[in-house]
């Protein structure tokens, strides 16, 4: 059997904005609309991939049991999602562990290796991803996934108004020229990247 590449990029893509977005919206107090509606997003997006281990294992169960061929593929579905969820995980944890169960020792080598760079990781990823969503939903899906990366982020959707309030009158505005110029251009190589992966699956 041959790789699916397409379909297991689609599977890792969807289950790390699942995990990244959808449930960090289904918190205690979380939004349970605006959940369901970047679920949809995700699934209009990564059309073909199904996201959940659930719809996995449904497509599984309800198939051909004895074809070996659409289990392997399953598994590597599963596979998938489980690298894209954890890769949303360390994204969200911004690559620290829970160092409790390492020794001194341990926990100076995760230290060792930690890096600054987890929010501009974040938004090349978050650019990749909205580029994903505008290539291929309509536009309020687009919105409702940009309104949702820039707050998990820790970013506004703000951008256009802040230069015009600084060029007109703030007095910072290289300041916010800088950090509004950057920004732009993190999320757009992200969303360069992703265009780059797909073409090439």
């Amino acid at each position: 059997m041959e790789m699916d590449w397409k379909t297991n990029m689609a599977e890792l893509g969807g289950a790390f904005m699942v995990s990244w977005l959808v449930l960090g919206e289904m918190g205690d107090d979380g939004n349970m609309l605006m959940a369901g509606l970047l679920l949809a997003v995700t699934m209009a997006a990564m059309a073909g991939a199904h996201i959940l281990p659930m719809f996995t294992w449904i497509s599984a169960m309800t198939g051909d049991l004895a074809d070996t061929d659409a289990w392997i593929g399953n598994v590597m579905r599963l596979v998938m999602q489980v690298v894209g969820a954890g890769a949303a995980l360390a994204l969200m944890g911004e690559g620290t562990v829970d160092a409790a169960g390492l020794d001194d020792a341990g926990a100076e080598i995760v230290a060792m290796w930690a890096f600054d760079l987890w929010p501009m990781l974040g938004m090349v990823a978050a650019g990749a991803l909205i580029g994903a969503v505008a290539s291929r939903c309509d536009g309020w899906m687009t919105a409702f996934a940009v309104v949702a990366l820039a707050g998990a982020m820790g970013a506004g959707v703000t951008g256009a108004d802040t230069m015009a309030g600084e060029v007109m009158g703030g007095g910072h505005i290289v300041e916010a020229a800088s950090t509004w110029v950057l920004d732009g251009v993190i999320i757009g190589v992200g969303a360069l990247l992703g265009g780059m992966l797909e073409d090439q699956l």
